[in-house]
Order: C-alpha cells, then structure tokens, then sequence
C-alpha cells in the first residue's frame, strides 16, 4: 500500500505543476495510471503470488525446500534443499520441520535400499542349482535375515509376531540352504574328496540331535579325514567349514549346557540350612554360566534367551538362601553383640565394685617400717632381707597393732622390668587373707672379676682370686665360700636338700663323688668325700644357690685361667607397691613404699653434697594402685600400673627437685592419658627429699596435681623421698620415693619410683 500511496502523490504533484505552468488556454486533463493487480502489490511488498494467494519469501523457501526433499533421491539431495532454504531465511521452527523431513526421506530411502536388497536376495537364493554360488546367495539371505532378527530382538516395540515371523524366515533360509549343500554333497560322493567331504558333513549336521563326546569326536575325524582328501582344491573349503562350525557348535552347546545344569543343580540344592560358602559357590557356578552364554559364538538368540531364563530362575534360588543367610549372619551378630553387650556389663559390673572398694583402700605410706603401730600402712625388707614386711592396720579404729605379714618370693610369677628396674613379685603363701607386693630394685648387671687361681698357691696373689692345692682344686669351707658361687649341672631344686651318691657303694677303689658343676662362674667338677659311702653327699638349696653340708668339698676348675663372675648384686634400691584383699570378698588396703636392701646405697655425705651445684636429671620408672570410682555412670577403672618417673634437681645453696609420673600403662595393657605432676620440694644436705622451698616452716612432704587428659586436678596428696649413692663427683646416683595423689572425689592413686642419674 505504501507503493500505491506513493503513486497518487507523484500524480497529484505532477498536475499541480502542470497548471502552474500552462498558458491561459485550458490543456486537457492526462488519465491516470490503472491501479496495481493483487499479484503487482505482492510483488511490490517483497512476497511471491502462489496459487492464488501472497506468500512470504521465507514460506515460499521452505515449501519449495519440502517438496525437494519429498523427490530427493539421495540424503545429499535433500540436505541441499534445507540449505537453500535457510539461505532465504527461513525460520527455526520451519528448520526443525526441514530436518524431520530430511530424516524421513532418508529413512525411506534407506527402506527402500533394504527392500530392493532383500529383493535381490530372496531372487538369487531362489536358485535350485547345486553349485557354490547357489550356497553363496543362501548364505547372504541368511546373514541379511540374523540382522532382522537381531534388530528386532533389540526393537524394544517389536512384537511377539514380528518377532516369530523374522525368525521363521531365517530358519527357512538355512533349511534351504542345507538342502542345496545335501544336493552338492551327493553329486560329489562320486569323487574320493567328495566322499569323504560328504560324510564329514553327515557326521557334522548329526551333532545338532547328537551332542555326545562320541559323537563330536568321530565329527572331527571325519572332518580331518575330509581335509586331507580335499588337499588343495579349494571347492571343498567353504563345506569343511561349515562342517567344523557344526562340531564348535556342538562343543559350545555342551560347555553352556553344562556350565547352566551346574549353576540349576547348585541353586537347587540350597536348603534353609546351606551356609555362606554354600551360597557363595552357587553364585559363582551362575556367574560361569551366564559367561558361558554371553561368550557363545555359535548359539542363537532364542538359546541364549532360553539358557538366560534358566539361570535368572536359578539366580532367585540363590538369592533367596542369601537372604536367609543373612538374616542368620544379621541375628548371630546381634546375639553376639548381645553376649558381649552382657559380658562388658557385668564386667563393668565387676570393674566398679573393684574401682569402688580399691578406692577405699588407697593410702599415703604411714608408719615406721619394722615397728609395727596402730594406723600403720608400711612395707620394707626384713632384717636379713629375705622378705617383704608388710605391716597393716586392717581396723584403724581400734588401737589393735597390727601383726606384721612376711611375704616370700614369688619365683613362679614373672614381673617385667620397669625402665631398668628388675622385677619381682613377693606373695603370702599362707591362706586366707591375700597380701601380694610387686617390687623393682636397681640390680646391677655381674662383671667378670679376676683369673679362677693358680695352681698350687695356698694364697691368692694379684689377679687371681683363689689359691689352688697341687691338684688344682679349691678347698671350699662350708659356709665361708658357698652360697651364691654354687651351680651344679642339671640340678633344678627350689627347696630343701640334694644329696649325691658315689655310682656304687661298695667300690672300695671309689671314695670321692664328682659332680659337674660351676663355681663362682667358672665351669668344672666338685668333689666330696663322703663320711659314709651310703649318705652320699648333701647340699641345701639357700636363698641364692647351695649351701655345701658336712664332709670334705673341692672343686676344680675346667680351666684355671677363667676369670670368675661376680655374684649376683644384693646391694640396691627398691621401691614398689602392696595390697591386701580380705578373705571372703572383704576390703582392700594398698600403698607404696620404698627400701634398701643390704648395704648400698650408701647414704649422702652431707659434708660433700652441700657443696654441690649444678643440676642433674634423674629417670625412671615408677609403679603402684590406682581406683577411678564413679557412682553416678562415669568411669571405673582399677588395678596397678607402671610409668615413667623423670626428675629434675638443682644444686644451688638450697637444693630443690621436682618431677613428673607420665607414660602411664593401666591394668589392663594399655595406655592412659595421665600424668603426675610432683611439686617443687627441698632436698637436704643428706639427700631427704621433705620440705616447700617457698616457705621455710612447711617441712612436710609436697603436694602433687593429677592431670587426666588436658585436665587438671587441685592439688593434693604428698610425695617424698631421698637422693643416696654419691658418684665421684659427689653428683647422687639413685633416687627413690613414694606418692600419692587424688583426681577430686573421683580417683586416688598410690604408687613409688626409682631412677638413675643421668
């Protein structure tokens, strides 16, 4: 319209000048122009007049684009239509609709091809001939027709009967195909290679009714038999391979068969009372069998199908007896969870009945050690050292003074070294009450000393410790060179007497008895002359070693120039723990102490170690009682421990020391996240450790701070004891005392530590 508007003003313009113009005379007035046909005005609006009605070139593309594709005879051809399309601009909705097009076309023509081929196909397989180009067109229909059947069997809108109908068609095409290659066969029968190729194929095709291991083995020699007979004439090489596809055929069909019966019987034979491994080996017999039929080469889809059924049957028989399994698994653990949930209960049960009368029982070391008093919580050595004295007052509530408890090595327990220190434990062997002490001294390791002695030197000289008489032995004084040197061989008596026996009495040429043995560590043989030849000789088992009774004892060394051991050390320092549990389930009482046996260590010379500067550190280990009572749900946690003792002195004018229990292992092996702190103490001239740097009149034992975890208790409790044995540099050596601390409300804890210098 804005063409035609455009018109009328250039008209109506053009009369207007002509007027102006124009002399007096009147000129007549010019026609206008014919106005514009439909087809004029679409034109002149950019649009294309088709069949009667104005179409946007854009719509005029895509309908010219569609009726290409619709005669495209190729996938090419069509897509050049939608290219020509878009290059006149066509829209994206009319792209898509292009595309769609393109796809079907291409489809059709697809079909088609498909059509036209199968056509072809079906025609050159329609041959009756007995020739191998015959075969060769029913082998290529019948590839053509597994593609169907695959195809449908994967077209998840494919029906049942489509389905049947392609499978038909194939079976069809084979049966056919056999019957042209029977014809071959006979026409060759005529000839030695077509005989023999003949037969080969009649014992082939016989596997599909006969699959035994017979029967495949007399296909295979058929068919080499037939190979040879052929030789080179390659007519014959497509039947002996059909042949050989039969036998691999009947082969796989026999291994699947096999591998799917295998996995039904196992399935089938699961029971309510098969148990995992049962269930397990169904399940992997499945697993071979579904290998087996993904792997064939040789089967059809619908055996596959077939043998897939079987065993998703199978699979559900194990599937329910795993199930029932572990339901089985699911309540046996639950009931064991159950036990153990019951075990730990009563064992916590047990634990906070112990924990609570431990808790009770723990106390600070009181008394005097060998004067026994009313309150008395004190152990020490004897007065020979023989044994552990306990004195315990049971009652503190009367003024009964307890009767102390001598306890004897315990030489069937065995205690561990605690950093350093040798252990032992030390029990009542008496009943009724039980009273036990766990003790760890600072033994020294023995040292080789000097040569055994020299022959025929009544008294020792440098270097050797003994003089021997002219035959070489050792006059040993009963009571003055036995004891400890003595080791016989082979005699294993803890108590009482060992008496030793001349081989025979009555032998007059025979007055000594020999018995091998060890003295003073050095290897030999003792003799003894008997008093009566029918007593023998004796020796009563000491403390440490034999005590030699009565008559006439020597010993001679295997070799003069050994050097001798020296004893086992009975001089040290001790510290350990005690306790004492009621008879009948009755209270406990425990604590620590600390001791000396024999003569060392000595004491400090308060004149030289009050000259002493300086520091040293001193480590360890420490061991005692500890009880974590809770009534309220909290922890319960009872029984002795060891631990690591460090100590820190400084020798100044005033000697101080402090130290810390850390490194703690609980009763029941494991380690506890503790530590105890020993507050800051004086230490006097002669090595007692007493007394609060801080304040000059608080000569008592220091307190100590329990710390479980990154908590810290108040300080409580008291720790004490004493820095003995000066080295050369007056430095002391040893270091040993008793502590006690309490965790608030919740724990007490009562133990004692020995370390060295270092």
């Amino acid at each position: 319209m804005t063409l035609w508007r455009n018109l009328v003003v250039a008209l109506v313009a053009a009369f207007a000048l002509a007027a102006c113009s124009s002399s007096n005379d009147p000129e007549p007035m010019a026609m206008p122009d014919p106005e514009p046909t439909p087809e004029e005005r679409c034109t002149a609006d950019g649009g294309v007049w088709t069949d009667g009605s104005c179409i946007s070139a854009a719509d005029d593309a895509y309908n010219t684009a569609l009726a290409a594709i619709a005669e495209a005879e190729t996938e090419a051809q069509a897509q050049a239509a939608v290219n020509a399309a878009v290059e006149a601009g066509i829209s994206a909705a009319q792209l898509r609709a292009l595309n769609a097009a393109v796809t079907a076309r291409t489809d059709a023509l697809a079909a088609a091809a498909a059509a036209a081929q199968r056509a072809m196909l079906v025609a050159g397989a329609m041959c009756e001939a007995t020739t191998e180009e015959c075969v060769a067109a029913h082998n290529a229909l019948i590839a053509a027709l597994q593609g169907d059947v695959n195809r449908l069997a994967a077209d998840a809108d494919a029906t049942n009967a489509q389905q049947e109908a392609a499978q038909e068609a194939l079976d069809a095409a084979i049966e056919k195909r056999d019957m042209v290659q029977m014809a071959m066969d006979e026409l060759d029968r005529t000839t030695t290679a077509g005989r023999e190729v003949g037969e080969a194929m009649d014992a082939a095709r016989g596997l599909e009714t006969d699959r035994s291991a017979e029967a495949i083995a007399a296909a295979k020699v058929e068919i080499e038999e037939a190979r040879q007979a052929a030789g080179d004439d390659d007519s014959y090489a497509e039947r002996i391979a059909m042949a050989q596809r039969y036998v691999d055929r009947a082969e796989e069909r026999n291994v699947v068969d096999m591998a799917v019966m295998a996995a039904t019987t196992a399935a089938d034979g699961l029971t309510e009372s098969s148990d995992a491994d049962a269930v397990t080996a169904a399940q992997a017999l499945i697993d071979a069998a579904k290998m087996a039929v993904a792997d064939a080469e040789h089967l059809t889809d619908a055996e596959k199908a077939a043998h897939n059924a079987t065993i998703t049957s199978d699979e559900r028989l194990v599937t329910l007896a795993k199930n029932r399994n572990d339901a089985a698994e699911a309540k046996r653990l639950a009931d064991e969870k159950a036990a153990e949930d019951e075990e730990k209960r009563k064992a916590n049960e047990a634990m906070a009945a112990t924990a609570a009368k431990l808790y009770a029982g723990i106390s600070a070391p009181s008394g005097t050690a060998g004067s026994p008093a009313v309150d008395d919580r004190i152990a020490a050595y004897n007065a020979d050292d023989t044994a552990i004295v306990v004195s315990v007052d049971v009652n503190p509530d009367d003024t009964t003074v307890p009767t102390p408890i001598n306890l004897s090595e315990d030489e069937d327990t065995t205690v561990a070294a605690n950093h350093g220190w040798t252990g032992k434990r030390y029990a009542d062997p008496a009943g009724g009450d039980m009273v036990e002490a766990y003790v760890y001294s600072n033994v020294a390791a023995p040292e080789p000393g000097d040569k055994f002695g020299q022959v025929g030197v009544t008294t020792p000289v440098e270097g050797y410790e003994y003089g021997l008489n002219s035959d070489g032995e050792l006059a040993i004084t009963s009571g003055t060179n036995d004891g400890a040197n003595v080791a016989f061989t082979g005699v294993t008596r803890t108590a009482g007497t060992e008496t030793f026996h001349l081989p025979d009495p009555n032998d007059v040429t025979q007055s000594r008895i020999r018995i091998p043995g060890s003295y003073h560590g050095v290897s030999g043989n003792y003799y003894c002359t008997p008093g009566t030849p029918a007593d023998g000789c004796s020796a009563a088992v000491a403390e440490e070693g034999f005590t030699l009774a009565g008559n006439t004892w020597t010993f001679r060394p295997g070799n003069p120039e050994a050097r001798v051991m020296d004893s086992a050390d009975t001089d040290y320092a001790s510290y350990g723990w005690w306790l004492r549990k009621a008879a009948n389930d009755g209270p406990f009482v425990a604590s620590a102490f600390v001791g000396n046996k024999g003569d060392a260590p000595a004491a400090l010379d308060a004149t030289d170690t009050g000259a002493l500067r300086g520091t040293a550190t001193y480590m360890g280990g420490a061991a005692g009682k500890y009880a974590l009572a809770s009534s309220t749900g909290g922890t319960n946690d009872a029984g002795h421990f060891t631990a690591r003792a460090t100590l820190n002195a400084t020798f100044a004018e005033t000697h101080q020391i402090s130290g810390t229990i850390d490194n703690f292992i609980g009763a029941d092996g494991q380690s506890r996240e503790w530590s105890i702190k020993l507050n800051d103490s004086i230490v006097s001239d002669a090595g007692v450790i007493a007394g609060d740097p801080d304040d000059t009149n608080d000569t008592g034992a220091q307190m100590t701070v329990w710390t479980i975890g990154d908590g810290p208790a108040a300080a409580s409790g008291q720790w004490s004891g004493v820095l003995q044995e000066a080295g050369d540099d007056n430095v002391p050596q040893v270091a040993t005392g008793t502590f006690y601390t309490e965790y608030g409300t919740a724990g007490r804890m009562v133990g004692a530590f020995g370390a060295n210098v270092q």
